[in-house]
């Protein structure tokens, strides 16, 4: 599997706190109480029959919610092999692959969905991500994703360096600290970039939009807590954090 330097940074980074990022997804509200449920909201209401490949597994956080439509097959990948052992634990039926998403291993046609939760800005040329997912996918399947908004993800401190992809699109490469896990990603340069590449690709979009924070299951909460959660809120309404693409190949 030959990755990028960024991206072994990513894997590397992944790999050695794999256990602490799985322990923590109940108190990643970010998550939580907003991509998540933004996510679930776009899914149909049955995959019944269906073959579902989702990017960017992690240790398997919305697999669960992928179960509940029964789909035929769910096929997941990720760079992390920690992060994939955990997720095999808890879904032993589901078909888990240590996987460059920017060149899969898989046949044209091959899935009805593709899903994948904050992985895309992981790549530095939408495009060619764009097109694997494309060719994947069989006539009239889903492509849906969350991804960093780049209104917001441009504060955090950038490397200097930059890509343009063969179409002209920059992209620029920033880091991040998701708790003790340090990640390079790259921020195109507003949402509509990301809605032109998705076009680009061939995809028809049918719905796009900036998730809002949920109040379900608030009252588990305790006051702390719930401060927490104001302060997302509070941030979220300045500037939202994600950016949720429902297309259709």
């Amino acid at each position: 599997m030959k990755l990028s330097e960024s991206t072994k940074m990513n894997q590397q980074s992944y790999d050695a706190h794999a256990e602490e990022w799985h322990a923590a997804k109940d108190i990643n509200y970010g998550h939580r109480f907003l991509e998540k449920p933004a996510m679930y909201s776009q899914l149909p209401h049955s995959l019944e029959g269906k073959e579902v490949l989702c990017i960017g597994v992690g240790s398997g956080e919305e697999l669960e919610e992928l179960v509940k439509l029964t789909p035929k097959k769910i096929v997941a990948i990720d760079i992390s092999a920690n992060l994939l052992k955990l997720a095999k634990k808890e879904f032993p039926h589901v078909e888990f692959h240590q996987m460059n998403m920017m060149k899969l291993a898989f046949a044209d046609n091959s899935f009805d969905m593709v899903y994948s939760s904050l992985a895309f800005h992981y790549t530095n040329d939408w495009d060619k991500l764009l097109k694997e997912m494309y060719r994947v996918l069989r006539m009239r399947g889903i492509l849906l994703f969350s991804t960093h908004n780049p209104e917001y993800w441009k504060n955090k401190p950038a490397t200097g360096q930059k890509h343009v992809n063969a179409r002209g699109v920059e992209t620029l490469e920033h880091t991040a600290s998701l708790g003790k896990i340090e990640i390079v990603y790259y921020n195109l340069p507003n949402l509509q970039a990301i809605d032109e590449a998705v076009t680009h690709a061939g995809f028809v979009i049918k719905n796009a939009f900036t998730p809002s924070v949920v109040n379900d299951g608030v009252y588990s909460l305790n006051k702390s807590e719930l401060e927490v959660l104001e302060t997302l809120k509070t941030k979220n309404n300045a500037t939202p954090l994600f950016y949720v693409v429902n297309a259709e190949k």
